[in-house]
């Protein structure tokens, strides 16, 4: 039995903290965004670092497997769908870490067909690695840019709703991946916090145990 039960349970609180501060700096997060008919991401642990071939698998909105593969060498993914719905993304590093991320249908392009429980949803992985990169599914029935004789370029409506949900995806995504990121990090500053404020309950309790036992040694010197 511990001469200090209550400095013991401290000391052991602590350690537990600072293992759960280790969980967090090792921990598996993902991020991913809808933008037409691609949903693209990245798996990433606490410390920043990225994993590769990782494994993904996304999720339908009745939580059916619609869609396994892997990352490329650089935690990334990109997959392309045929139905606008709500996803989700979920990455498995191989060692014990999984994580998963919410795409909100209102993401995706509102030319894609509404999925459902009965509907088989196809899904297929694009190469990050390309340049190309689709804005919707479906071409329009009449011609998608034309040259005028005045040298003017004419869209059809299809085409300039891609754009222009292209153009909102490149602006609002970085400002997204702020805000998980300073998420993150506040749950790994409140794990500091706490450490902090048990180093300090203990560093008091130990002055105090200090202070009690200094008169007792005074009364043992004649």
């Amino acid at each position: 039995m511990p001469r200090f039960p209550a400095l013991y349970a401290i000391a052991v609180l602590i350690g537990t903290l600072f293992t759960s501060v280790n969980a967090q700096a090792h921990s598996l997060h993902v991020f991913a965004m809808g933008n037409g008919d691609v949903i693209d991401g990245y798996a990433y642990f606490g410390g920043g670092a990225r994993p590769q071939d990782a494994e993904i698998q996304l999720f339908d909105n009745t939580g059916r497997v619609v869609f396994a593969g892997k990352t490329d060498d650089q935690g990334e993914f990109k997959l392309r769908v045929t139905h606008r719905q709500d996803y989700v993304i979920e990455a498995n590093s191989g060692d014990g870490h999984i994580a998963s991320f919410k795409i909100n249908g209102d993401e995706l392009s509102d030319q894609l067909p509404s999925g459902s429980e009965d509907i088989n949803i196809d899904v297929s992985q694009i190469d990050t690695e390309s340049s190309f990169q689709s804005g919707k599914t479906h071409p329009s029935s009449t011609t998608i840019a034309t040259a005028t004789s005045d040298g003017m370029i004419t869209l059809s409506r299809d085409e300039l709703d891609s754009l222009i949900d292209a153009a909102v995806s490149r602006h609002v995504r970085p400002l997204r991946e702020q805000l998980v990121a300073y998420e993150d990090k506040v749950r790994f500053s409140d794990l500091l916090g706490g450490i902090g404020v048990i180093v300090g309950i203990f560093g008091a309790f130990a002055w105090f145990q200090a202070v009690k036992s200094h008169p007792r040694q005074q009364n043992k010197n004649p």
